[in-house]
């Protein structure tokens, strides 16, 4: 590097800037990750346009400078890379991936308790949701006993939406109506026979004509009876072509 630092001394002597010195300096700096901006900025070091213009007029300066930028990227590389792994691994869905039956008993039990399926699905550790979902359609056993566990949940949906109507006061009311319209739809889709409301149609004695129709009414789920409930099974199974139930 010394003859190589003679040559550049030589080539940029009318600069009357540069020095062998100054240009390791400026080399060493910048490889050890240094900006030519940070290094102008210093009092004595020469600012960015007049290295670049040192890298300009001599190949080898420029060749030398070109190296020490190539390592420092290099460098920088690496570490973003030792960063990368240094980190905690975040949890991802779907592991573990094993069905049990006790893990499938966990999670109904805990859906019966009012659980939301999400909630479980982010428990460090467990299956996500995906994966729970996943078991339902390819373990039957374990779809019987999810089926039956949602059912049982709108039965505590139910008592959690009379919970949190009476726990309502004037500054909450706002808020509380939502979550309990909130309870009511879901304990609606989870049981829809038992808790949802029902359109009944009937036909008046009259003709049509003569000014009378058909009367619709609305039955909310406590107001359907058992009568109510075999009239329903009956016309589904009539829709689907099953024999009807006793």
């Amino acid at each position: 590097m010394a003859d190589e630092g003679g040559e550049w001394a030589g080539a940029l002597a009318g600069r009357g800037l540069f020095s062998e010195a100054l240009g390791r300096a400026v080399c060493a700096r910048v490889a050890a990750g240094e900006s030519l901006s940070a290094i102008g900025r210093e009092p004595g070091m020469p600012e960015r346009s007049t290295v670049r213009g040192w890298a300009r007029a001599d190949p080898v300066f420029g060749e030398a400078l070109a190296g020490a930028m190539r390592s420092a990227r290099l460098a920088a590389r690496a570490a973003d890379r030792a960063r990368l792994a240094a980190r905690p691994k975040p949890w991802t869905p779907g592991r573990p991936c094993g069905y049990t039956p006790a893990k499938g008993e966990a999670i109904c039990r805990r859906l019966v308790n009012g659980e939301s399926l999400v909630a479980i699905g982010r428990d460090p550790g467990g299956p996500s949701s995906a994966t729970i979902l996943y078991w339902v359609k390819h373990h039957p056993e374990f779809e019987e006993a999810y089926t039956q566990a949602r059912l049982l949940q709108a039965d505590f949906l139910f008592d959690e939406a009379r919970e949190v109507g009476l726990a309502a006061t004037p500054k909450t009311v706002s808020a509380d109506r939502l979550r309990f319209d909130i309870i009511r739809w879901q304990t609606a889709r989870l049981a829809p026979r038992k808790y949802c409301e029902r359109l009944v149609v009937t036909r008046d004695g009259k003709d049509a004509d003569e000014g009378q129709g058909l009367t619709v009414i609305v039955k909310r789920f406590s107001d359907v009876t058992a009568d109510d409930e075999r009239e329903a099974d009956e016309t589904e199974a009539r829709a689907e072509g099953r024999p009807r139930r006793d």
